[in-house]
This record gives C-alpha cells, structure tokens and sequence, in this order.
C-alpha cells in the first residue's frame, strides 16, 4: 500500500471553529461590560404581600439619626437594634453627604450585633 504525501493541511475547520468561539467570547464579553444580563422575570399568579414592617433607620446630611422617624443617638441606636430580633428586616438610608463616620458607625452596629436582613436604599441615577 502506497502512502499519499502530505503536502499541505486543511485548515478551513479549524477557522469554523475559530470563529465559533470568537463568536461566543465578543457575546459574553457585552454582558460582563455592562455589569448586567437584561432579564425579564415570570409573573406569578398567587403571590403573598409582604406582612413584615421593615424598621428604617435614616442619616440626614448633617448626621442626625432618625430611628423609625424618630431622632436618636448612636448609643441609644444601639440598644434598640440589640432588643430586635436578629431576623428583623431593617433599611439604612443616608444622604448623599452624611458624614462617612456616621454611616460606618451604624454598620458597624450591624455587625456586632449580627444584624442578617439590611438593606441600603438608594435612588436610580438617571
């Protein structure tokens, strides 16, 4: 048997796969550049409201803290946040020019306390 002499490869496969993945890189790489992936999320039909009161606690740009709209002070915050549950839903607002110091003072409340459920609210920039 006479073997056939390789003179040159067949290279338009691996082009087609080539470009396949080049394909799948610049697709993946639009989603990770935006910081997001648009998705529209199903409607269900039997959903329960939320029951459970969210406490806020709330930072004026001069640092004032306002427990469920009533002033109170970082000491006195601290001993109304140890008698909650731990379970306990809780929303931190803070003006755009609240002191640093004050906000991180509350996180840090957060965290000694093991506070689980907070949620920092803030508006959509348009």
């Amino acid at each position: 048997m006479r073997i056939k002499k390789f003179d040159s490869m067949n290279v338009i496969p691996f082009i087609d796969i080539m470009l396949v993945l080049l394909a799948i890189v610049l697709t993946f790489s639009t989603f990770i550049a935006q910081g997001r992936i648009e998705l529209k999320l199903p409607l269900a039909s039997t959903t329960v409201p939320n029951t459970v009161k969210m406490r806020e606690i709330s930072i004026d740009a001069h640092g004032t803290i306002l427990f469920d709209k009533k002033a109170t002070e970082i000491v006195q915050l601290k001993e109304i946040l140890s008698s909650l549950d731990k379970q306990t839903p809780l929303s931190l607002k803070a003006d755009e020019n609240t002191p640093f110091k004050t906000f991180v003072q509350i996180v840090d409340i957060f965290k000694e306390l093991k506070l689980e459920k907070i949620s920092i609210i803030t508006e959509i920039e348009r």
